[in-house]
């Protein structure tokens, strides 16, 4: 019988490496696509893996192109038969790959089935008496299952023999198990991971269960799980208990357990469905390192929307704070949300930025270094990773426009105004940070820094020192007791009183009030 040869992929376009995976029946025809890779570094580093026979390689390609590619594997690997994929504009780069071994090119225009196969047969007719290495995943039958697994993933359908999918599948109930690897950047360590988890889940693997690792699917590492109902909720205990094992060298590795199905045909539509959509919801939930379909957290009960006109409307009026901070409340609400389209929330932020610096030039803002670095910050929030990153993105930007308005604007800032009339009103009052930020609408802890970038000091400080020019004053001019001149200006404790207003005039209330009428009589 014809052995089976092992393909490899290498293509930066996810489409063509799609297209050519559904070019062929590959079992049929004695091939198994056993990996695909973006770029030359990453193929090298997936080869030990999988021992491809061939590689199909484009030549232009970020990272490491096809040329330096086949340059490495025919130096290392000199048994693989390389197959370059090429256009005209190539020639050149698939002329020197010649030089370096390889078997056969094949134009991309020209890339359909029978020429593919033809290519193919030619160049492993001469490694058929080589009897290539078995793989113990390489029987037709387990060849069959995964590529009938890897269809109904894609959008294709697919009806794998009822008997051989019982052989391999007995149980009544699957599901999805994964952990998502993209802060992993070399392939090498994802696949290191890859076989960690693996061997776990074999260590836990019980007489009512069974599984199939599906490789790297979106930059995560799968498994699709077979177990009989009725031991289930056993086995998603065995599964949480596993995490812990392996979190202490993955920060932020987030692994989902999808819900369960039973109809294998239906994989494809889970996977989608709800095993894509759990892996999503990590962006919003980075304190989670299971995200789990039957155990997600609760979600706020308002419908958030947001008025960039009315944005517009309160910076016009100048009314920046309430601008800004009415911005960040929404963006943290929303956060809140893991439902919410990622894409949808990266580009309200995006919206926000650009909006704010239109309208603060219009403004005859001195907008120059927040237009220059405006589009480093679209592409912060496109790069972060967690919703937290995105809206510290964006409150940095807040920050340079603040100080771009500060800069353009020498005048006492109007909300802060308000604010310093509202503390000389109120001085005597028990006020506190979190009162007035309640009074005037803002987030405490934003309103304290807020006041200290605004005031050159912070609240509290502000606060104690109004409360002791009062109290000069009316040490100076008038005859109330230091008790009753503590309470009028707003301290209920005497002592706490004479401590801070000892250590801002270096002398005691009553000293004061000695040093100053000895100052008059001298006069």
């Amino acid at each position: 019988m014809k052995p089976v040869f092992k393909i490899m992929i290498v293509d930066d376009e996810m489409l063509v490496r799609q297209g050519i995976k559904h070019l062929l029946d590959w079992e049929q025809e004695g091939y198994r696509i056993v990996g695909e890779a973006s770029n030359g570094l990453e193929a090298l580093n997936l080869i030990d893996e999988v021992s491809p026979h061939v590689i199909l390689t484009d030549i232009v390609m970020p990272v490491m192109g096809g040329e330096k590619l086949v340059k490495v594997v025919k130096e290392k690997y000199p048994h693989i038969e390389i197959i370059v994929l090429s256009s005209f504009s190539e020639f050149d780069y698939v002329r020197s790959t010649f030089q370096s071994g390889v078997a056969d090119y094949i134009l991309k225009p020209k890339l359909e089935a029978d020429y593919l196969l033809s290519i193919l047969n030619k160049v492993t007719a001469k490694m058929v008496a080589m009897k290539p290495d078995a793989d113990p995943r390489a029987d037709q039958g387990e060849a069959q299952i995964l590529q009938s697994i890897e269809k109904l993933m894609t959008g294709y359908e697919s009806a794998p023999d009822p008997l051989l999918l019982h052989s391999r599948f007995p149980f009544g109930q699957y599901l999805f198990f994964g952990a998502d690897l993209k802060q992993m950047k070399e392939s090498g360590d994802r696949w290191s991971f890859g076989n960690e988890l693996e061997s776990e889940l074999q260590k836990i693997a019980m007489t009512d269960m069974v599984f199939m690792r599906l490789g790297f699917v979106n930059d995560t590492a799968l498994f699709l799980l077979n177990v009989n109902p009725e031991r289930r909720n056993e086995l998603v205990i065995e599964l949480r208990q596993l995490i812990p094992k392996l979190v202490h060298d993955t920060s932020e590795t987030h692994f989902v357990i999808s819900q369960c199905f039973a109809d294998f045909n239906s994989l494809g539509e889970v996977y989608h469905g709800n095993y894509l959509k759990l892996m999503r919801y990590g962006f919003f939930l980075r304190e989670r390192t299971l995200i789990e379909y039957e155990h997600l957290p609760g979600l706020p009960d308002s419908h958030f929307e947001y008025d960039m006109g009315e944005l517009m409307e309160q910076l016009k009026r100048k009314q920046y704070r309430k601008a800004f901070t009415g911005f960040l409340e929404y963006a943290c609400l929303r956060s809140m949300d893991y439902r919410t389209d990622i894409f949808e929330f990266k580009s309200s932020l995006g919206n926000f930025i650009f909006n704010v610096a239109t309208t603060l030039g219009k403004m005859k803002v001195e907008t120059g270094s927040l237009e220059n670095a405006k589009y480093d910050y679209f592409r912060k929030i496109d790069e972060a990773r967690y919703a937290g990153e995105a809206i510290a993105v964006v409150e940095a930007f807040i920050r340079e426009a603040e100080r771009a308005i500060g800069e353009t604007n020498t005048s006492v800032n109007p909300n802060m105004d308000r604010l310093l009339e509202y503390i000389q009103d109120h001085y005597a009052d028990p006020i506190t940070l979190t009162e007035v930020a309640r009074q005037f609408h803002f987030n405490a802890s934003y309103l304290s820094s807020y006041f200290a970038s605004y005031n050159g000091e912070g609240f509290s400080e502000y606060l104690n020192k109004i409360r002791l020019e009062k109290a000069m004053e009316l040490l100076l001019t008038t005859e109330l007791t230091i008790s009753e001149i503590s309470a009028s200006v707003g301290y209920s404790d005497q002592s706490y009183f004479t401590k801070v207003f000892k250590k801002q005039t270096g002398i005691s209330p009553s000293q004061f009030r000695r040093q100053d009428v000895r100052e008059i009589r001298e006069s």
